[in-house]
């Protein structure tokens, strides 16, 4: 079951666009070396200054776990710290199911309407 990790940190607003750079590389390698990792960003928030937003998403909780031990992990950890960044929160959501966001008349749909989905619904009642 695929994981995401979702949350935002604290930064001063003068310094985001230094400590971002600072931290791109290590972002590089953790999206090149590890396996399982099907996303990984640190963005600057599109209205706050001063927040970053970080969006991960992990094949399933192995990958995960052996993110928080990989030196990748370690280090961007440290590089934030050292370029400035402040209280964070993150949050991690277990995805029993996705499919786009469109169905296949290109509408936007809130609800989950593909056949499995459907499957899903009416063995679960």
């Amino acid at each position: 079951m695929e994981i995401l990790i979702v949350g935002t940190i604290q930064v001063d607003a003068a310094h985001r666009d230094a400590l971002l750079a600072g931290i791109r590389p290590l972002v590089r390698k953790t999206r090149l070396e590890e396996p399982g990792c099907l996303a990984y960003a640190f963005t600057a928030d599109t209205v706050e200054d001063d927040l970053v937003q970080v969006v991960e998403r992990w094949q399933d909780e192995a990958s995960l776990g052996a993110h928080f031990a990989h030196p990748n992990f370690f280090a961007t950890k440290n590089a934030l710290h050292e370029l400035g960044s402040g209280t964070s929160s993150m949050l991690k959501f277990r995805v029993d199911l996705s499919e786009p966001v469109r169905d296949g008349e290109r509408r936007y749909r809130a609800d989950f309407f593909t056949p499995a989905e459907k499957e899903h619904r009416s063995t679960a009642t």
